[in-house]
């Protein structure tokens, strides 16, 4: 069954991609469109309904936490109906248009469990939704979609879930960089980075924006290009980098502004978690990349910035180990010539 069974909606379908998606919730479960958000949101065992919001919703400190600094990167939307089991028993669709380029049926290697990615084009810039926790999936890669077609069921699949907090982990995502595969082969960068199991797709590559204004924002007939989107996205902290070769993905949707001359560097403006929005000529010379704006204090949790910076001893914070390698993997653009 669609999850748009019965409910008006507008498609706008075009191969070329749409400047305006008409995001749809991926499930039927309408409740955030009610102000309910306590139907809406599966929380985690804190039983907090903003645990299963997006953003620096969750904490490391005992229930209940003093300061949230655990980064959520999407929404967690509770079952409507369950089996005689308690299984739930939720189609789980596509939010939009779009191609079918991951599947994960291997629910003990994923963070979130049997997995779903669809591409879509907003405008010509690519753009992912992502869907986790399915108890079983219905569609393979390279399979067209429309908004509304069915993708799985919703489960609990994934380490650490329990049948009681079933529920869909929602992302709408940007691809880092093309060629993160690759960078991690060369840079051999360590734990958390390896092994590497999912290719392009591994989450470290894959950050987005909060769905809920996309998806409001759809509901009330007025859906958001992907400019005004990334518009509204909060500056977290600012890194200076050395000029870099290549064209990196992200570079796609950033607001750059260019010289007429090779600058001396590149101040590269970040949203807390991590996203890349704006980048402009630097003008002075760094040899690795360099933490040089953050509106937060070391101990602030909301600006903790997924671990990406870090306290430096001095009152002041820096890019952490995690940091430094995220920078290197986003300037990456493939091996370095042999001279």
């Amino acid at each position: 069954m669609s999850c748009l069974a019965g409910v008006g909606f507008l498609v706008l379908n075009s191969a070329q991609g749409s400047e305006r998606i008409d995001w749809q919730l991926p499930t039927r479960n309408r409740a955030l469109f009610q102000g309910e958000d306590k139907k809406f949101y599966q929380p985690t065992i804190s039983r907090r309904p903003v645990s299963g919001m997006f953003g620096f919703v969750r904490t490391s400190e005992p229930e209940p936490a003093r300061i949230f600094e655990h980064f959520h990167k999407g929404i967690d939307i509770r079952p409507l109906h369950r089996d005689e089991k308690g299984e739930p028993t939720d189609t789980v669709c596509s939010s939009a248009n779009g191609e079918v380029v991951r599947v994960n049926l291997d629910e003990k290697i994923s963070d979130y469990g049997k997995q779903v990615i669809v591409r879509h084009l907003w405008g010509k810039q690519p753009v992912y939704t992502i869907y986790g926790h399915l108890a079983s999936i219905g569609v393979e890669v390279g399979q067209q979609v429309k908004a509304g077609d069915p993708l799985g069921v919703m489960g609990w699949t994934g380490p650490g879930l329990v049948r009681e907090r079933a529920h869909l982990h929602f992302e709408i995502a940007f691809q880092i960089n093309g060629k993160f595969a690759e960078w991690v082969d060369t840079a051999k960068p360590g734990r958390l980075w390896q092994p590497n199991r999912h290719g392009e797709w591994n989450g470290l590559n894959l950050m987005g924006i909060d769905p809920i204004p996309l998806l409001k924002a759809s509901n009330q007939g007025t859906p958001l290009t992907c400019e005004e989107a990334l518009s509204k996205q909060p500056c977290g902290f600012t890194v200076r980098v050395p000029p870099f070769m290549g064209t990196p993905t992200w570079m796609q949707w950033v607001d750059s502004k260019s010289p007429s001359a090779m600058p001396l560097s590149w101040n590269i403006e970040m949203t807390p978690w991590g996203l890349p929005l704006r980048m402009e000529a630097g003008s002075e010379v760094v040899l690795e990349p360099v933490l040089i704006a953050n509106p937060g204090k070391p101990n602030e949790g909301k600006y903790y910035c997924r671990g990406l910076v870090q306290a430096d001893g001095k009152g002041g914070m820096k890019l952490s180990k995690f940091g430094r390698q995220t920078m290197e993997m986003m300037l990456y653009t493939g091996p370095t010539p042999s001279p």
